[in-house]
């Protein structure tokens, strides 16, 4: 028998601590009512659950955007009601002058009450308002009545990207050069003052030391960074090795430049401000020569791009690289619209000419308003994969008009468009009805003004019918997720109160052996009697 280690009495206090822990975790579910209070819990299982709550409450902020989204059409669609029957009006006014019993003064009477009707119409137009955004003014006219807008494409970084500098052979700093300085950098103009130097730091400027006093440099024109607000990136600096002193802007790309006076301030003192040189986004790629050819696709349409001209690898800039690739894309658009017999966006099967821009970071960037721009190279060819556009990606935004956002996720969104549906866009502007050949050209006029707001009203109750079966989905699609997220993280009540009775009663259990091996070593004093 032994005294010192009550083995028992450890074994049974081991599962006593273990089995109060898990009655606590008991306790914790049955009370919050998850089975997923914190990470470590289920690791897994909150990662899975967080990222559907994310997307159930982003479907239902959809299901409320589309529901202000029929709001809007029902209010934009309300007020049409109203100019339908006004042009109806209109038109029985034309029919009635027409007549021939009617006298010259009956006519200007029927024309008194048709300039009233004009006038109401321009006031419904200029005045019906949703959120105080007008809606029939034409402020929310866009390319179609249902389009996706633009459609950007854009590929990988394939631009070798500078800063601009400034720099000149290094010069000591005299103390005429401590003076209120302004510089240019990245376009915004800062202000140092070297007046404010320390005794200590005028003489390091003044000094030998190219690299403490360069250091130094750079460390006040940051401090007149910070305290000037300006959004723009820190400078650095360094020495050459030929002795010159170089200040380079955070920044890079075409935009990034810094320039200094050479006759007044310590900068331009100290680098002579002989050697300032803008930023550069030269393409990095391999070099495409002419007459490369490859093949693109647009809204489904496939036709072959040749280039115009050479893209040479570290000398040709970006800008110009687009320039070439957007006139080759638009001539080879060109020809396909021909093929089609389309010569305007209200032909069947038209392709808008592309823009290429460059981006900031060094990428071509296609925007295309007919669909999404995909481009491959033919066998043999690499022209596409120089220019980093083997796998670019297209993001589609809107073109004008109302978007509404009607997804949990980037890009899901529908796009509408309302006209201008005030007097002189429907064509009704000049109808005079006070002569009888008046009146009847304006029957002719008045059922062009009918039929655009018939096909206005259409319109919009086609994505007022699209928009309540959106909300139909996007309610199925969050119950269902729902209910999903539920079996992750909710806890099962039953199950959790059986495991807490088990947990429970093992707690008590060890309780009481705890205490019976507590009684063990206490048999000792029987063999010391």
């Amino acid at each position: 028998m032994r005294i010192q280690h009550n083995i028992a009495a450890l074994n049974t206090h081991r599962n006593l601590g273990f089995n109060n822990t898990q009655s606590a975790k008991n306790l914790e579910k049955l009370s919050s009512g998850y089975k997923i209070n914190r990470a470590g819990d289920d690791a897994a299982g909150l990662s899975i659950s967080e990222k559907m709550r994310s997307q159930i409450r982003g479907l239902d902020m959809a299901t409320k955007n589309s529901q202000d989204g029929i709001s809007l059409i029902q209010t934009a669609e309300g007020a049409l009601s109203e100019t339908h029957s006004i042009l109806q009006r209109m038109r029985e006014l034309a029919d009635q002058s027409a007549n021939g019993t009617n006298t010259d003064a009956d006519r200007e009477a029927i024309q008194s009450e048709v300039k009233q009707l004009k006038e109401e119409i321009d006031r419904i137009g200029n005045t019906t308002e949703f959120n105080t955004q007008k809606l029939l003014n034409g402020n929310l006219k866009s390319a179609g009545s249902v389009s996706v807008g633009q459609n950007t494409t854009t590929g990988a970084q394939v631009a070798k990207l500078t800063a601009g500098q400034v720099s000149g052979t290094y010069t000591a700093a005299a103390d005429t050069d401590f003076v209120s300085e302004k510089i240019n950098i990245d376009g915004t103009d800062i202000n140092i003052n070297w007046q404010n130097l320390t005794t200590e730091e005028k003489d390091i400027l003044k000094g030998s030391d190219k690299n403490k006093a360069t250091d130094l440099v750079v460390k006040k024109i940051n401090e007149a960074i910070d305290a000037s607000g300006a959004n723009i990136n820190h400078i650095s600096g360094y020495v050459t090795s030929g002795g010159n002193m170089v200040l380079e802007s955070g920044s890079q790309g075409v935009n990034s430049k810094i320039t200094a006076s050479a006759t007044n301030g310590v900068v331009g003192s100290m680098t002579g401000a002989s050697n300032s040189t803008a930023g550069t986004t030269n393409y990095n790629g391999s070099t495409v020569a002419n007459s490369s050819k490859f093949t693109a696709e647009i809204n489904g349409v496939t036709m072959e791009v040749t280039t115009g001209a050479a893209i040479t690898a570290g000398t040709t800039t970006m800008e110009s690289g687009a320039q070439i690739l957007q006139s080759g894309l638009n001539a080879a658009i060109s020809g396909a619209n021909t093929t089609a017999g389309a010569s305007s966006a209200a032909d069947p099967g038209f392709i808008a000419k592309v823009k290429v821009n460059v981006t900031e970071d060094g990428r071509f960037e296609i925007v295309s308003e007919s669909g999404p721009v995909n481009l491959s190279d033919k066998t043999g060819n690499s022209f596409v994969k120089d220019l980093g556009l083997t796998n670019a990606q297209t993001n589609a935004s809107g073109n004008g008009g109302m978007t509404l956002q009607i997804g949990a996720n980037k890009g899901q969104s529908l796009s509408f468009g309302i006209g201008d549906m005030r007097s002189a866009s429907l064509g009704v502007t000049g109808v005079d009805v006070s002569t009888a050949t008046g009146a009847t050209n304006a029957l002719d006029t008045l059922d062009k003004a009918i039929a655009k707001v018939s096909e206005q009203r259409s319109n919009l109750g086609a994505v007022q019918n699209r928009l309540e079966h959106t909300i139909n989905n996007l309610g199925a699609t969050s119950e269902n997720l729902t209910a999903a997220e539920s079996r992750i993280r909710d806890v099962d009540m039953a199950k959790e109160m059986m495991e807490f009775t088990k947990n429970n009663i093992l707690t008590q259990a060890a309780q009481s052996m705890l205490a019976q091996a507590n009684q063990q070593p206490q048999g000792v004093l029987q063999l010391l009697g």
